[in-house]
Order: C-alpha cells, then structure tokens, then sequence
C-alpha cells in the first residue's frame, strides 16, 4: 500500500461499517439504546475511563433521542482557529483529515445499527480566540472556510444517515448586545474567582497552556509589551476562556441534556477518544503526518514540542493532491 492509498481509504472508508453477528445478537438481547453506549464506550476508541456523570449523560441522551426516533446528537467543542505556531496555520492540514476519519470510524457502527442515524457538529468556539488568544479573525476565517470544504470532501463518502458539520457558536446569537454583556459578567466574577480561590498548580498549568497560544504579532501588535503587560495578557486567557465557556446559549447548545460532549481528552460529562488509534494531540494545535508501518501507514497528529524534535529526522516528502486546500498536496512520512 502507497501512502496515497492509505490517505484514499481514510476518505472513502471512513463511514464503512456492515454489523456482524455480534453486533445482530446484542441489538437483539440488549436493545438498541445498550448497543450505541457500548460502542461509545468501546477501548477500540476510548482512551480513558468514563466516570459516572459522563456515563448517565451519555446514557440520558441515548435514552432521549431513540425515543423521540431522532438522530443522536454529538457535540465536539473546540477552539476553531489553527495553532500559529504551526507551519500549516492558519488553514486545517492532515490533522483535522486524519481526526474526522477517526471520528467517522468511531460512529459508523451505530448509524449502520441505528436508522436514523447520527448528527455530529464540531462546535467552533474562534468568537473569543482574537480577544483570548490574539489571532487576527482572517485567520480563524480562514481555518472556519478550510474546514468546512474538508468536510465536503468526506461528506459524499458517508451514508445517508451520517451528518457531520462545522457551526460557529458566535452564529448561535442573534442579540450580540446581550452577549457582550453575559460575557462581561462572566469575566469580572472569574477575575476574582481566579486571584482569590483558584488552586495555585491549577493556575500555572492554565497560563502555561495560554502562553503557548498567546500570539504576541497577531491582531493587537503586543511585541513592544514589557515582560509584566506581557503577563497580564497571558494571564487573562483563562479568564476569557473561562467566561465564554460559562455562557448559557453555548452551554445548552453542547450541554443540553440530549447531547453527547466528544473530546480529546478528560473534560467533565464527555467520552474522551483522542483524536487518531495512537495520538491524544487536539487537532488544532498539531500537525499530521504519517508514520511508515512495514507495509501499511499509521496516521499521528503531533504536538508542536515533537514537531520540532522531528525536525533533525528524514522524512519523505509524498506528493498527494487529493483535493484542493492548500496544506494537502503532500504529506510527510517518517
């Protein structure tokens, strides 16, 4: 197998799935609603334990949505900007290709078991990234646009039954006015919250994370900043990150109780998967790449720490042009 076969097979494949005679057997003695869990929840997938408020949530929208006759819901909230310090920012590369064909594998089992099927939205959170992050909104345009024709892409490939989109949460409000204004409430109350109670270890892996993705060139020029405005910058990240994530309507967009929250990683009331069989790295802060396997390939989305330490490694620059976007005329494989 080519690594363009490999890539091919990722995009035509992805939602494949005939249910096997086990799969028969449980929908049969179990029911339906016991079958979808177990498959949410199988370690083919799963990277970490689900904890008992993530179970019933899971369970509870299960339950909802097959009574009702209606597509499950799956929400993915994420950033919805490419990592700047990425070679591929600010459009999507292999990592978000890589990631949704993860993502469809995981759910093809229960739209073939489940007739009407499953909708699955990436929730963009990009509102708050130029005021929490300072990345210029052409860029999270941009990422937005490049995601949104990479789904395209894989769109034709899936059954009738699978629905798989981007929304921006920000397209959620129509009154912005009463927006800035929940947010505003929510800034001041964890201002406090954060320099008063805040756990100390807490607090400096929160500003680790923002200084990470703090760019000091992006839409504000803050280069000239001394080292404590600087600070102050990073150190109110979390705070908008905090308080956006705190609003009611995005809250009940991910949140409400027939929705089922998929991540990355460990987040309260979600099911944690990773994003490849063998990365846990968010797709939008990594890069993807390929990783030669004897005669096959394994798809790995890297942190910018191991893109830098790959950087003395041969690789083999392949050429690809499986469609249109700027990041996938080639792929590295190591």
């Amino acid at each position: 197998m080519t690594a363009q076969e490999y890539i091919q097979s990722e995009l035509e494949r992805c939602a494949d799935y005939a249910l096997t005679g086990d799969d028969k057997t449980a929908i049969e003695q179990q029911g339906i609603e016991a079958f979808i869990y177990a498959k949410l929840t199988s370690k083919k997938f799963r990277k970490w334990a689900v904890d008992e408020s993530s179970e019933l949530q899971a369970k509870r929208a299960i339950g909802l949505n097959v009574s009702a006759g209606k597509p499950l819901q799956f929400r993915y909230p994420f950033g919805g900007y490419k990592l700047w310090r990425m070679p591929s920012s600010p459009e999507v590369d292999w990592a978000e290709f890589f990631a949704i064909a993860y993502y469809c594998k995981y759910l093809a089992s229960i739209a073939a078991a489940y007739k009407p099927g499953i909708e699955f939205l990436f929730a963009s959170d990009d509102m708050i990234i130029e005021r929490m992050d300072n990345v210029p909104i052409a860029d999270t345009d941009a990422y937005f646009n490049s995601f949104k024709k990479l789904l395209e892409q894989f769109r034709s490939h899936f059954p009738a039954n699978f629905k798989m989109d981007i929304v921006r949460i920000g397209d959620l409000y129509e009154d912005k006015e009463a927006m800035e204004q929940e947010l505003a409430a929510n800034v001041e109350r964890l201002k406090q919250e954060y320099a008063t109670t805040v756990d100390p270890a807490r607090k400096q892996k929160m500003l680790t994370t923002s200084e990470l993705n703090v760019r000091l060139d992006g839409a504000k020029d803050l280069t000239k900043l001394n080292e404590d405005e600087k600070r102050a910058v990073i150190e109110m990240g979390p705070v908008y990150h905090d308080a956006y994530c705190a609003l009611s309507k995005r809250r009940e967009f991910n949140r409400g109780e027939n929705k089922i929250v998929i991540f990355t990683t460990v987040v309260p009331n979600a099911i944690a998967i990773g994003t490849t069989k063998s990365s846990i790295t968010k797709y939008w802060t990594g890069f993807g790449i390929l990783e030669a396997d004897g005669n096959s390939f394994k798809s790995r989305i890297i942190s910018p720490t191991q893109l830098e330490k790959l950087d003395g490694q041969r690789f083999e620059l392949v050429s690809t042009n499986l469609f249109d976007l700027r990041n996938f005329k080639d792929i590295r494989v190591y």
